[in-house]
C-alpha cells in the first residue's frame, strides 16, 4: 500500500522526521506477519481499500490540527480489523509537540472500544511502546483461531481387496486348489464395505471472541464401482447382484458368475461368458470354455480347450491327451498338468508337469506335493523352480528361459497361419472364376491383413522388450534334484546336464549357461 509524498500520512511523516521534503509512504501488512501466515480476508484488494480510506481519513484529521500554530497533540492510535474478524492491527501516529506518548492500558483499551477480546499478543502488546519504529507502520496485535477440519471418513473393508488367497496343504504335501478363492461368491445386498462419516473438526474465534464451527472432515472416497450400490444413508456398500466381488483400480465390483455343475455339461459344450465360469464337477474331454473372468474347476480336465481373462484353477489337474489348451491372461494353478499346451500371461503353478508344452510369461514352479517337471518343454520369462527336473529313466526335457514366450509362440502361430493363408490363396486363384471363388478371396485377403497387423503388433512388443530385458532380473532353474536327459537355454545358449544335480541351479554367467 503506497501513499504519495503529498498525502497527509507523507506530511504528517516529515513532520515527525524533520524533512523539508515530503516522502511516500508504503505500508506492508503482510511483511508484519509471521512467515506462515497471509491476509485472512478472503478478497484482500478490498480488504486494503477499506484500510486505505480508514488511514486516510485518521491522517486527514490529525494533519488540520498538527498545522495549528503551537498546536501539540498526544499519541494517536487506529485499530485496523480485518473484515472477517481474524485479524487486528494498531496503526500508531506520533505525539506532536508535548503531547505524551501512548501507554500499554490506553492501547489496550483502544483494542477493547473496538471489541477485540481474544487472540491478543500480549508480548507484543507490552513491547510497543519501547519499539523505535512503531509510527506509521502497522503492527499485529490480535489473531484469531481458525476452525480446524475433523478427521478424514474412512472405509473399513468387509471384503478383502485382494482375492488371491493362499494355496493350503491338504494331507501327504499334497496342495489344496480350492483354498485360493479366486472366484468368491457375494450375494445381492451383502455388504462389501462400511464407509464411516468425517469427524466435525475443531471450532475457531475470531478477535471479536465470536465461535467458528469447525471445519468437516472430507469424507471418504467410496470405492463404489460396477454392481455395487450405497445404502439410503450412505453407511454401506452393497452387492447390487449377486455374482463374484473383486477390487480393481480404485473400486469394488461385483462381476455375474456361472455356476455349472455335471447336468449342464457335455462333450459338445461351448461356453462363452462375460464373467466367472465356475465348474463344480469334472469338465468332459472336448468341451470348450471361453470366460473374460476367472475359470475355476473343482474336477479334472481332459482334453478340453480353456480360455480365461484372468486366473484359470484347476483343483484336480489336467490330462489332456495333447489334445487340451489352457490360456490364461493371468496365471494357471492346478494339481497336476499332464500331455497338454499352456499359456500364461503370469506364471503357472502345479503339484507336477509332465509331457508338456508350457509358456509363461512369469515364472513356472512345481514345488510342492511331487514337485516333479518330467519331459516336454517348458518356456519362462524369468525362473522354473522345481523339486524334481526330469527322471532317472533321462526323459528328455527341455526348459527355455528368457524373453516373452506367450507373445513368441503367438508370433510363431501367426506366420504358419499367413503361410496357410498364402496357400489358400494360391489354391484358390487357380480355381474357375465366379462369385464364390471372388467372395473366397476376399475374406482370405482380410484374413490375411488381420493376421499380418496381429503379427506386427508382437513384433512391436517383442522388440520393446528385448530392449528392457538388461534391466531384469536375471532368468535361473532352481531344483533339488535334476537328471540327465535335462536340457536348459537361456539366451540361446544351452546346457545338458551330464549326472545328476542336488541342490541345483543354472543360470547364465559370463556369456554361457553354468551352475551358479
Amino acid at each position: 500500500m503506497l501513499f504519495p509524498s503529498g498525502h497527509p500520512l507523507g506530511l504528517l511523516r516529515s513532520i515527525r522526521a524533520g524533512e523539508e521534503i515530503p516522502q511516500p509512504v508504503r505500508l506492508d501488512f503482510l511483511e508484519a506477519l509471521p512467515e506462515s501466515e497471509t491476509m485472512p480476508a478472503a478478497d484482500p484488494q478490498t480488504q486494503m481499500r477499506r484500510f486505505r480510506i480508514l488511514i486516510s481519513h485518521a491522517a486527514r484529521v490529525r494533519l488540520e490540527k498538527a498545522v495549528i500554530p503551537g498546536a501539540y497533540l498526544e499519541a494517536g492510535s487506529l485499530v485496523l480489523v480485518s473484515s472477517d474478524k481474524m485479524a487486528a492491527w494498531l496503526f500508531l501516529f506520533p505525539p506532536l509537540g508535548v503531547g505524551p506518548e501512548l501507554t500499554t492500558p490506553q492501547l489496550l483499551r483502544a483494542l477493547l472500544d473496538h471489541d477485540v477480546t481474544t487472540g491478543i499478543d500480549w508480548r507484543m502488546l507490552r513491547q510497543i511502546p519501547q519499539v523505535p519504529d512503531r509510527y506509521f507502520t502497522p503492527l499485529p496485535v490480535a489473531r484469531g483461531t481458525l476452525p480446524g477440519p475433523g478427521h478424514k471418513g474412512r472405509v473399513i473393508d468387509r471384503v478383502p481387496r485382494t482375492l488371491e488367497g493362499q494355496i493350503q496343504a491338504s494331507g501327504l504335501g499334497q496342495e489344496n486348489y480350492t483354498t485360493l478363492q479366486l472366484v468368491r461368491d457375494i450375494g445381492a445386498g451383502d455388504v462389501i464395505c462400511e464407509i464411516l462419516p468425517p469427524g466435525p473438526g475443531t471450532p475457531g474465534t475470531t478477535v471479536t471472541g465470536e465461535d467458528l464451527p469447525g471445519l468437516p472432515g472430507e469424507p471418504a472416497e467410496v470405492p463404489a464401482g460396477r454392481n455395487t450400490r450405497l445404502t439410503a444413508d450412505g453407511r454401506f456398500l452393497v452387492a447390487d447382484c449377486a455374482g463374484h466381488v473383486t477390487f480393481s483400480g480404485r473400486s469394488f465390483q461385483v462381476k455375474p458368475v456361472l455356476h455349472l455343475d455335471e447336468p449342464a455339461l457335455s462333450p459338445a459344450s461351448n461356453i462363452n461368458f462375460l464373467g466367472d465360469v465356475h465348474i463344480h464337477c469334472d469338465l468332459p474331454g472336448g468341451a470348450s470354455v471361453r470366460a473374460t473372468g476367472n475359470v475355476q474347476i473343482d474336477g479334472a480336465v481332459e482334453n478340453c480347450s480353456i480360455e480365461a481373462g484372468e486366473h484359470i484353477i484347476v483343483s484336480s489337474g489336467v490330462h489332456g491327451q495333447d489334445q487340451a489348451t489352457l490360456y490364461a491372461h493371468k496365471r494357471v494353478y492346478a494339481k497336476y498338468l499332464e500331455h497338454c499346451a499352456v499359456y500364461a500371461l503370469q506364471d503357472v503353478f502345479a503339484d507336477c508337469i509332465i509331457n508338456c508344452d508350457v509358456y509363461s510369461n512369469g515364472t513356472v514352479q512345481a514345488r510342492t506335493g511331487r514337485g516333479v517337471l518330467i519331459g516336454g518343454t517348458v518356456r519362462a520369462a524369468r525362473e522354473i523352480r522345481a523339486g524334481t527336473i526330469g527322471s532317472k529313466a533321462e526323459r528328455s526335457t527341455h526348459l527355455v528361459l528368457g524373453g516373452s514366450p506367450c507373445e513368441a509362440a503367438q508370433g510363431t502361430q501367426l506366420q504358419e497361419e499367413l503361410k496357410r493363408i498364402a496357400a489358400d490363396i494360391d489354391h484358390t486363384l487357380q480355381q474357375p472364376t465366379g462369385p464364390d471363388r471372388e467372395a473366397r478371396l476376399a475374406k482370405l485377403r482380410l484374413n490375411r491383413c488381420i493376421a499380418q497387423a496381429k503379427l506386427d503388433k508382437v513384433n512391436r512388443d517383442l522388440e520393446a522388450l528385448f530392449s528392457r530385458e538388461k534391466k531384469s532380473v536375471p532368468a535361473r532353474v532352481v531344483c533339488d534334484t535334476a537328471y540327465p536327459g535335462t536340457l536348459v537355454t537361456i539366451e540361446g545358449v544351452s546346457l545338458s546336464v551330464d549326472r545328476v544335480r542336488q541342490d541345483c541351479t543354472i543360470g547364465f554367467a559370463d556369456e554361457r549357461v553354468r551352475y551358479l
